[in-house]
């Protein structure tokens, strides 16, 4: 069998790059996600911080201006909010897609590697069939000469 080997080793191989680079692409989607989710908390936490500064100072009085000031930020953060909110959106949809590619990619390995296992067996066995031949010749010869 020293000679036998699976002749869509290449074909493997390539299998295997293409699903660790699918694993890549999903952990970098993650990490994108992950850091869009933190901003979104981050400017959630900003905005209340104001919201609670402006209250304070309008209890103790606050001029025009700077009521100004605190309203023209509380509209900008909310903008800036909701834009994090739909790419928030977008990029659980490429999370989910990058999650189905490399299922799919796993899978095409993992048929491959099934069949190469299946087809190593074959060989297994037929160079066992073949060696037992040559014993039971080897066998059938020895008795033949006593």
């Amino acid at each position: 069998m020293a000679g036998q080997e699976f002749r869509l080793e290449q074909v493997l191989k390539f299998r295997k790059e293409v699903e660790k680079m699918h694993q890549l692409e999903l952990a970098a989607a993650k990490q994108q996600h992950e850091n869009a989710r933190d901003r979104l908390k981050n400017e959630k936490a900003m905005m209340e911080q104001r919201e609670k500064e402006c209250a304070e100072r309008q209890m103790n009085g606050i001029e025009a201006k700077d009521l100004q000031l605190y309203g023209d930020f509380s509209r900008r953060k909310s903008q800036e909010i909701l834009q994090l909110r739909e790419s928030l959106v977008v990029l659980e949809k490429a999370v989910q897609e990058k999650r189905e590619a490399l299922l799919a990619a796993a899978k095409e390995k993992k048929a491959l590697e099934v069949f190469k296992e299946k087809k190593m067996r074959d060989l297994r066995m037929e160079q066992l069939n073949r060696e037992r031949a040559f014993l039971d010749e080897i066998a059938v010869q020895g008795r033949g000469r006593k």
